[in-house]
């Protein structure tokens, strides 16, 4: 290894396998709890979910490390180690951008969960079968009078030093081209969203400290409104939103109120209030029906509620996908800069940034699996309950079984004593 030493070499191999024997086991946690808890089952958890199989299979080719450097360039193992990461490493990217166009549907395009849901399968066909082109396209070629374009490439085997320019060409610089499309979108989703919050709320502020004063001010007889009066031959009104209300002349009066809608409360526009009695003819029996038009004011209302609802929902959606997005950068930008270095230096190698490359960039489902957890931390929480719960039922079968045995044999050596 050019550039190391020995001892180096060795840290930085040890390195690259616990990171992605971490990230392999952040990707099954999430793979299992999604495909055993639909309380997994966010539109964000499902592309996690989906990126999970290539972090697996990414992994399956670092946590080898250097040994296909070791195995040499025209090996099976160097080589499919470096398609693998030539085709997994970059899905990942994708699968962030991926996120942020959703977010981009939800804020913009208003689209729903079903809505996303639909186009998964084209995210999964797209993250996957994009970096695959290029990664079996370099596996096939081979110019004659050159090297295989796979070869060694300090960590593990990928691209080979002397096709530098494919490095940039194919893995970071489409890379970063998403990163910032991804980044881009956040921001204007993001200014978008902190505005709309920020109406609502100040609306929600108004309307609240404003509903009791219009409605005073709208309806001045409401001060004067008294409860209701049934006499015989004479009937008094209140306001509900509908009433259907019989009274009936003969002595032994009976009034049958049926109210359909909402409990009495506040006034409405268009109802004649009386603050007596109202005579009515002489009849057997008189009906009065009457339909209230809500307020126009809680309709508003109503609809300032819902929008903010569904902004907080988009918002919370955004902020989980930034965090991806962070993920991703933690993980890219090390390697990016170790890149850049090794190009400016005319080959010269880095033991700090290889040491930080080989920490991060096997670690993509480590850092995915971390913000799942925190992000659905009430559902991990009844997920491994439920976990301790199914663990302690043979348990406690045992104990039982135990302590009936135990009874059973304390119960035949008293008998024997007595006897």
């Amino acid at each position: 290894m050019v550039g190391l030493t020995q001892w180096q070499s060795s840290i930085v191999e040890t390195t690259s396998r616990i990171s992605s024997g971490f990230s392999l086991v952040g990707a099954s946690f999430i793979i299992i709890t999604f495909c055993t808890s639909k309380n997994f089952h966010r539109p964000i958890n499902r592309l996690a979910f989906y990126a999970a199989f290539g972090n697996i299979i990414t992994n399956v080719a670092t946590i080898y490390s250097m040994e296909g450097i070791r195995a040499g360039r025209g090996s099976r193992l160097c080589q499919a180690q470096a398609a693998i990461i030539q085709w997994a490493i970059p899905a990942d990217a994708l699968f962030c951008l991926a996120m942020a166009w959703n977010v981009y549907l939800t804020v913009f395009r208003k689209k729903t969960t079903k809505q996303l849901r639909v186009l998964e399968p084209l995210y999964v066909s797209l993250c996957y079968g994009i970096p695959m082109v290029p990664a079996l396209t370099f596996l096939i070629i081979k110019e004659p009078g050159k090297n295989k374009i796979y070869g060694p490439a300090t960590l593990w085997c990928w691209i080979g030093t002397d096709w530098q320019i494919l490095r940039i060409a194919t893995f970071y610089g489409p890379t970063w081209i998403v990163l910032v499309l991804t980044f881009g979108i956040y921001a204007l989703a993001g200014r978008v969203i902190f505005q709309l919050r920020r109406n609502l709320r100040h609306f929600a502020k108004e309307s609240s400290s404003s509903q009791g004063t219009q409605a005073l001010t709208s309806h001045p007889t409401a001060r004067q409104q008294e409860p209701v009066l049934i006499v015989p031959g004479k009937i008094s009104v209140t306001t509900v939103d509908t009433v259907e209300m019989s009274v009936a002349q003969d002595a032994n009066l009976e009034a049958q109120t049926h109210i359909k809608g909402p409990r009495p409360s506040s006034l409405f526009p268009g109802i004649t209030h009386h603050s007596s009695p109202q005579i009515v003819p002489d009849i057997a029996s008189y009906t009065c029906h009457i339909e209230a038009v809500p307020h126009r004011h809680s309709r508003v209302r109503l609809k300032a509620n819902n929008a903010l609802e569904a902004n907080t929902a988009a918002w919370a959606y955004c902020r989980c996908a930034m965090l991806f997005f962070l993920a991703l950068l933690i993980t890219w930008l090390p390697s990016s800069i170790n890149r850049v270095y090794d190009l400016a230096s005319s080959g010269k190698t880095s033991f700090g940034l290889n040491f930080a490359a080989a920490l991060v960039l096997p670690a993509q489902g480590f850092w995915n699996a971390l913000i799942y957890t925190v992000t659905t931390y009430p559902a991990c929480n009844n997920w491994f309950r439920d976990i301790w719960v199914q663990m302690k039922q043979p348990l406690v079968w045992c104990r039982n079984r135990w302590r009936r045995r135990f009874d059973s044999s304390l119960q035949h050596s008293q008998s024997l004593s007595s006897v």
